[in-house]
């Protein structure tokens, strides 16, 4: 059980997932509020912004910057990495390794934070990145603003 929705109406079904963990090991319990994850408007303006970025650095002469390594680079310096438990299918051996976070598992506040990111980014490379008049992220600004 790695992510779980905890409500009045859900209890039961928590204790129920509970049960079917290894009871002989220790297990972490982290309770947050919970929200939702990035929306998928979200996730498409970070691809736009991603292409910008790539088109205006590739436009400086920055030819190895294509979209790809523009999505990794932005990632690796605004969202960083996280230790991940990997099993070996072979052995069952349990062992660690670093991972870019991805921005699936943003949430919406999280994924608005990071969009501000990589615009404040843009432009201070003097990259112009439109932010269209109906769209999410256009949201989030307005309700941090109020």
């Amino acid at each position: 059980m790695k992510n779980f929705r905890l409500s009045a109406n859900s209890i039961g079904l928590f204790i129920a997932e509970l049960w079917k963990l290894d009871l002989t090991k220790a297990w972490r319990v982290t309770i947050v509020q919970w929200r939702e994850h990035r929306s998928n408007s979200q996730n498409s303006f970070q691809h736009v912004i991603y292409t910008e970025i790539s088109n205006y650095l590739m436009s400086k002469g920055r030819t190895d910057w294509d979209f790809d390594k523009t999505k990794f680079e932005m990632k690796n310096n605004f969202l960083g990495w996280e230790v991940t438990e990997c099993t070996n299918v072979h052995t069952g051996e349990l062992t660690t390794k670093e991972t870019l976070i991805a921005t699936s598992s943003l949430d919406v506040g999280e994924a608005g934070h990071y969009i501000t990111k990589l615009l404040d980014f843009a432009q201070n490379i003097g990259c112009t990145i439109k932010i269209p008049a109906q769209c999410e992220y256009r949201d989030y600004l307005d309700k941090q603003n109020n």
